[in-house]
């Protein structure tokens, strides 16, 4: 049975371009805070990042040069006080060809470590069972259930699916507008500024 030739397409080529950004975003946690960061406050300088998620200056530098080479973001012809503006693009892709992923989702697993709701819940049910939790946070905030109805579909105690998906919609208040993954037009979103503060990430 003779094999089909490989798919050297441009098409083929930028499909796997996002595989390989996608996986490093949620591979390393600090780089997908600095990613969302960026994406949240394009355009922006490093040294503004810095400030706001509180890397050290190098790590920083060296994050912004890495999305470069991912594609994830670029430099600007521009400065503001003589700091070089960087700005980011939404990155998303298709998991197995049926799940989407996208800003929304890398924001989430990298703010793990920023956030103790879902820090508890990853201990307590692994990542994989985030990625159901983003999903049935985005049926709530569509109309589709209840808080209590996506702590069931989860299978997990009320207390923390509700806790779970209050902390994702913070940021899915924050990006639905950024993320191409997630048709915002199907919900809408409004929060109270006190509960933007507990946000794990800062939109300026």
């Amino acid at each position: 049975m003779a094999h089909a030739p490989p798919d050297t397409s441009p098409e083929a080529e930028e499909k796997r371009e996002e595989f390989f950004t996608i996986h490093e975003l949620l591979y390393r946690p600090e780089l997908a805070v600095f990613y969302t960061d960026m994406l949240l406050n394009s355009p922006t300088t490093v040294g503004e990042s810095v400030e706001r998620v509180h890397l050290s200056s190098s790590a920083a530098h060296n994050y912004a040069k890495i999305l470069q080479q991912l594609g994830a973001a670029e430099q600007l012809d521009e400065r503001r006080e003589r700091a070089i503006l960087w700005k980011a693009k939404p990155v998303s892709g298709m998991w197995n060809g049926e799940e989407p992923i996208g800003p929304v989702m890398i924001a989430v697993y990298g703010a793990i470590e920023l956030n103790e709701d879902i820090e508890l819940f990853v201990e307590r049910h692994g990542k994989p069972k985030l990625s159901s939790a983003i999903a049935q946070t985005i049926e709530y905030l569509r109309g589709n259930t209840s808080r209590r109805g996506a702590a069931d579909a989860l299978a997990v105690p009320a207390v923390e699916g509700i806790a779970v998906t209050q902390a994702i919609e913070k940021i899915v208040y924050l990006l639905k507008d950024l993320d191409p993954s997630i048709p915002a037009t199907e919900f809408d979103v409004s929060l109270p500024d006190r509960a933007l503060e507990e946000a794990p990430y800062t939109h300026e």
